[in-house]
């Protein structure tokens, strides 16, 4: 290895290239002189390309593959003699034809949805709209702030409140007394030796623990909402919108026979707000879904504020005022009952945004949830967003098991037409592998860093710290390998179920535009659709007039690793030249705005599974935490090997994988590959 250091990055570049031509040999397929002509003048493209301006078609989705392979190059040699004429279409040929897993992984595993574009999110009109009702108030900054706080320190109380609920409910309310008790006599001893002082406190606890169900909703007068209007408006808005066009990405669309255009399946036209607030959830819908042909008709907000239902609609029709689709009605009202009959809903979109954190107590949350999910249409989607806190995890956990619990989604002998499947951010229907409170909790360490973990440095955002150069010189300092023999090949397919987030909470980050919020926020969230009952077996009318209806990405990914494995250079040619020809087709689809066109259907969104965590970048591998199904988070080991002799590209796609993006399970689907049957401790 230090031998290599000393050469000049020439000769490096002519060992790689070589060591690319032993690796192609287990595949049997010989180099094109157009890859050898790449591989030696990348940074002359990449100056080229700076030169004179272009971009690619799909680098709205990716990075650029030569622009990402230069960035790891050194300056040390001047190419500036060779000026081949490279175009966009030699370069996403390359990409897709002789590295099509890396074209295939990279958009989905990279979540370029999970940060704000600073120059359209929010809206210039949202944007003076708020600073207009702010104005009509006339209340300076630092009265502003203070209402604030105060809305933040009285939703903190109501947090506690129901962290207590929930650890009675599961430890039982004798021994939540007990430790509590014991832990409050200890701290009484030391600091007061008054033994009535401490009977008064210990029946005040007594009493205030049985004080729950008296607590109050969060209210808001006019400072309030003009408090939650401008510190909540933006990032309220911004994220609301990440997750409806996952959502709307997600549920797919099709080919229209007509007009030939994709058209979309979910184009909500009635929306109903529980917990409007100032209007930021409603707001992201109107800007999402109001340019569409089919635009929003009807909004339905429910708040018990006066001031936070006029606030809304002043945003809203701000909003609609001079666009050329006619504005969506709107109506309010302070509460939502139970319906009385067993009618179809009327609503498409169901939205619950930072609505649960206002609420005194868990059947609270539970029984809003519930009825604004039975007011949804068949195809309808609930959309629940709360803080990324203990707290706001258990919230969304707990509506997700009641909505599983009342509406299983393919029990035959369920006496309900209606049943909920999970869209989002979970791509499996089974239990949550974040069990949270259990028996004993209050005996456990507080939830911190993970002992066992990897050590790695992150920022709040979940990326590394140098984000255009997270390669760090990682073709220079990593072995190449051109082969792996059996053993090796198995380590390095090797994944494991692990429990290492089992205490933990599950939340994700979106980057916000602007100093102030670089580093991101985190929220919890839960996509639901309600669909009418069919077998497992039945066909997901959600795939119709799909493209890549016939197309499984992640068994096409395990059967390209068990070729590698079992050493079958029949079957793993026939995977490669069918990757390769899917990721030229996938290359050339730009229906879906955000990439996820293989990802249309249930059957292949649960084949997928959910980035808990920032991977794990290590010289040579990168380690990936996912949860799948049917409910367990997986670590997958993803080295240089697969993608030097298997899989061309899914080492570049792992390297770019980011928290709250996609990655296959590809765990059960595995032939060769020797799994530990064991849980990772």
């Amino acid at each position: 290895m230090a031998s290599l250091r000393k050469l000049p990055v020439s000769s490096l570049r002519r060992q790689r290239c070589s060591a690319t031509l032993r690796a192609s040999s287990v595949l049997q397929r010989p180099l094109s002189i157009h890859e050898d002509r790449c591989n030696n003048h990348r940074q002359s493209y990449h100056r080229y390309q700076q030169r004179n301006g272009k971009t690619s078609t799909r680098s709205n989705r990716n990075n650029k593959y030569f622009s990402s392979v230069a960035s790891k190059n050194s300056g040390e040699d001047d190419f500036d003699e060779f000026d081949y004429d490279f175009d966009e279409d030699d370069e996403e040929s390359f990409a897709s034809s002789h590295q099509p897993w890396k074209t295939l992984l990279e958009t989905p595993a990279r979540a370029s949805w999970r940060a704000s574009d600073p120059q359209k999110d929010p809206p210039e009109y949202v944007h003076n709209a708020m600073y207009a009702i702010l104005d009509e108030g006339a209340r300076t900054s630092k009265q502003l702030k203070r209402a604030h706080r105060k809305v933040l320190d009285f939703q903190s109380s109501l947090a506690e409140v129901r962290e207590k609920e929930r650890r009675i409910l599961v430890n039982g309310k004798r021994h939540y007394k007990q430790q509590q008790l014991q832990q409050q006599r200890e701290r009484e001893q030391q600091s007061d030796d008054d033994q009535d002082n401490n009977k008064r406190r210990e029946t005040a606890y007594y009493n205030d623990s049985t004080q729950s169900s008296s607590v109050n909703p969060v209210y808001y007068g006019y400072d309030e909402t003009l408090a939650t209007l401008k510190h909540r408006l933006e990032p309220n808005f911004a994220i609301t919108r990440r997750v409806l066009s996952e959502c709307q990405s997600l549920l797919g669309g099709k080919i229209d026979e007509q007009s030939g255009q994709y058209v979309k399946h979910w184009q909500p036209t009635r929306i109903l707000d529980f917990g409007i607030g100032c209007g930021s959830a409603s707001a992201a819908a109107v800007d999402l879904f109001g340019s569409s042909d089919s635009a929003i008709e009807w909004i339905h907000g429910i708040d018990p504020s006066q001031t936070m239902r006029e606030c809304s609609q002043k945003i809203i029709e701000e909003m609609t005022r001079d666009t050329s689709v006619p504005p969506p009605r709107i109506t309010f009202s302070n509460s939502l009952t139970p319906s009385q009959d067993e009618s179809e809903g009327s609503f498409d979109l169901a939205l619950l945004v930072y609505t649960a954190s206002d609420l005194p107590d868990i059947s609270s949350c539970l029984a809003a949830a519930a009825m604004a999910f039975e007011r949804l249409k068949p195809n309808g989607v609930l959309v629940m967003i709360e803080p990324g806190t203990p707290d706001g995890f258990n919230s969304t956990r707990a509506i997700r098991n009641m909505l599983l619990d009342c509406c299983p989604p393919h029990d035959p002998e369920f006496e309900w037409e209606d049943r909920c499947h999970i869209v989002a951010p979970c791509t499996h229907n089974g239990s949550c592998p974040m069990e949270r409170h259990k028996k004993n909790f209050f005996k456990k360490k507080p939830i911190g860093k993970l002992g066992h973990d990897l050590p790695q440095e992150l920022n709040e955002s979940g990326d590394s710290d140098n984000e255009e150069g997270e390669y760090d010189n990682d073709e220079e300092l990593d072995d190449d390998q051109d082969h792996v023999d059996l053993e090796e090949f198995q380590d390095a397919l090797k994944m494991s179920e692990t429990e290492a987030f089992s205490s933990s909470f599950c939340s994700f980050v979106h980057s916000m535009a602007g100093d102030s919020r670089r580093k991101g926020e985190k929220f919890s969230y839960l996509v639901a659709q309600k669909q009418r009952f069919r077998a497992l077996d039945d066909n997901d009318p959600m795939t119709e007039g799909d493209p890549f209806r016939e197309d499984n990405l992640t068994n096409l990914l395990a059967d390209a690793l068990d070729a590698g494995a079992l050493e079958a250079d029949d079957l793993a040619n026939r995977t490669f030249e069918s990757a390769q020809n899917l990721s030229e087709r996938y290359a050339n689809s730009l229906d879906d705005d955000l990439g996820l066109e293989l990802l249309q259907g249930e059957a292949k969104r649960q084949s997928m599974g959910r980035i808990v965590r920032a991977p794990i970048k290590k010289k040579g591998h990168v380690y990936i935490d996912y949860c799948g199904g049917p409910g367990r988070i997986i670590r997958s080991r993803v080295t240089k090997a697969l993608s030097n002799s298997v899989a061309p590209g899914i080492y570049s796609a792992a390297r770019k994988a980011r928290w709250g993006g996609l990655w296959p399970d590809t765990m059960d689907k595995l032939v060769s590959s020797d799994h530990s049957k064991g849980t990772k401790k």
